[in-house]
């Protein structure tokens, strides 16, 4: 599993936790048109410079899917204007 990362709530339990890379790859595979610039921009993202853009960049290559390569290339942009 990649994107994930393991963290303990107490109690003996854990839980894996997607990072923020990953959980905006899985919201924007989830939604049909996700990837488009004008989707992407009404979203208003927030904080980009937290995020790990080569690893969003190796999320989504390595997921094969041309949607979230797309979609990581303009949230890249976004991130660097």
């Amino acid at each position: 599993m990649h994107g994930y990362r393991q963290v303990d709530l107490g109690g003996g339990q854990k839980a894996f936790l997607a990072t923020p890379e990953k959980a905006l790859l899985d919201l924007i595979y989830l939604h049909p048109g996700a990837d488009s610039p004008a989707y992407l921009a009404e979203l208003r993202l927030q904080h980009l410079e937290r995020l790990d853009l080569d690893e969003l960049l190796r999320l989504a290559e390595g997921s094969g899917r041309p949607k979230l390569k797309r979609a990581a290339t303009v949230v890249v942009e976004l991130a660097t204007r």
